[in-house]
């Protein structure tokens, strides 16, 4: 099982392989916010700290929408990521 840790809330959460990080953090007390869900509104932008390969490939629409925010190469939309490997995430700032 791969290990979520999110370096924000100091915790280490075991996963199904290809849980997506937004039906986690639904289960788990995280301080990823998330909004509209969709990959729209930028909420839930996080970090990645280690291990960028083990989320899934960054679709078209997620690409898009971090150019417009003028985001950081390390940094994702939690609701647009499943877990593939062990990862480290932390809230985006």
């Amino acid at each position: 099982m791969p290990i979520l840790s999110i370096k924000t809330d100091k915790k280490n959460i075991n996963v199904e392989m290809g849980a997506s990080i937004i039906d986690v953090c639904e289960n788990e007390e995280t301080s990823i916010l998330f909004g509209c869900r969709d990959g729209a509104c930028g909420a839930c932008m996080i970090k990645v700290v280690e291990n960028p390969s083990n989320l899934s490939k960054m679709e078209d629409h997620e690409r898009d929408f971090l150019e417009t925010m003028a985001a950081r190469e390390d940094e994702r939309l939690a609701c647009q990521c499943k877990v593939l490997g062990d990862v480290t995430i932390e809230v985006s700032e």
